[in-house]
């Protein structure tokens, strides 16, 4: 028995540095992909969206459900929706590598393409982390922020070439923790990172930090409402699933404050990551959101239209 315990420190140790070299190994196996292309530019493309219908029985008040579809492609650059415009009576979506899809539903003819230009080189998917896109209030283009490298980008209003660049820097976010969504305030913007507890406000390339209180999870995308009101996606991860509700963003004396929630009463599986504001005239508003399904089943990308009858206040607090 002596002997044996002599050695059982040694086989100890030996368990350790064999553990120790599995857990380099596997960080040099990482290091690698992350260093192998992953992404690859088509151009724009005429493509097909399936629009298959969808069976919502939940009550979206005040909203009034319009219709909902799960969308296919044949385009391998649809999904990953990360956000959403309407642009000139068509809907312009924005995916988390970089592609754009346009396309006016429910037609099935779309056209998808890349932005033109970006951080880094356009071969790798982390690059083109593309999460929020909002119409210039100046009329320029197109701003575009990228998650991971912090950054935001103008692009002309054809997406044919970039205008502009502004570098926001890391400011303690986590990766894959950047700016989610924007909206604009005037002639300034709000940048919304995912945390949901401040925002950035950019006039020119100066950014400043505001706190927003009462913040109840993740925002994933924002859209300016009516008179100048936010309304964002509020997204809640839970152990059983996604908790979507849309929430009013009101400005105070000493910065912002998320007020009334509306539940999205959606299936604990959908990610509700984009929305846009349509107006239809005489008082109506539709939202279009839309879902990530991240390239992964059973995940789906969903397609849904509210509307808010003209006869209803536009949401408050």
């Amino acid at each position: 028995m002596d002997p044996e315990r002599g050695m059982q420190p040694k086989f100890r140790m030996r368990d350790l540095a064999c553990g120790l070299l599995l857990l380099a190994a596997i960080g040099l196996f990482d290091r690698s992909l992350a260093s192998v292309p992953n992404r690859h530019e088509l151009g724009w493309r005429t493509a097909r969206i399936a629009f298959e219908p969808v069976h919502l029985n939940e009550a979206f008040a005040p909203f009034r459900l319009a219709g909902a579809w799960k969308l296919t492609s044949d385009d391998p650059r649809f999904g990953g929706i990360s956000a959403l415009a309407v642009d000139r009576g068509r809907l312009l979506a924005l995916t988390d590598s970089g592609a754009l899809v346009r396309f006016r539903p429910p037609h099935p003819r779309a056209e998808i393409g890349e932005l033109p230009d970006g951080p880094g080189s356009g071969r790798f998917k982390r690059n083109r982390d593309s999460e929020a896109l909002l119409r210039d209030p100046a009329g320029r283009g197109w701003w575009v922020a990228f998650e991971n490298w912090h950054e935001l980008w103008l692009y002309d209003p054809v997406f044919a070439r970039a205008l502009q660049r502004i570098e926001l820097g890391n400011r303690g976010w986590r990766s894959n923790r950047g700016v989610e969504a924007i909206a604009p305030e005037g002639g300034a913007l709000l940048l919304f990172p995912e945390r949901g507890d401040s925002l950035l406000r950019v006039t020119g390339a100066l950014a400043r930090p505001i706190d927003i209180v009462n913040s109840r999870g993740r925002i994933s995308d924002a859209t300016a409402f009516g008179d100048g009101r936010v309304l964002a996606i509020e997204r809640r991860p839970t152990p059983l699933g996604f908790r979507n509700a849309l929430v009013m963003l009101d400005k105070t004396r000493s910065g912002y404050r998320f007020g009334r929630r509306f539940a999205l009463p959606l299936g604990p599986l959908e990610n509700v990551e984009a929305i846009a504001v349509e107006r239809l005239g005489a008082g109506k508003h539709r939202l279009w959101l839309m879902t990530d399904d991240n390239f992964q089943p059973p995940l789906r990308t969903l397609l849904i239209a509210l509307e808010l009858p003209a006869d209803e206040p536009a949401p408050s607090r």
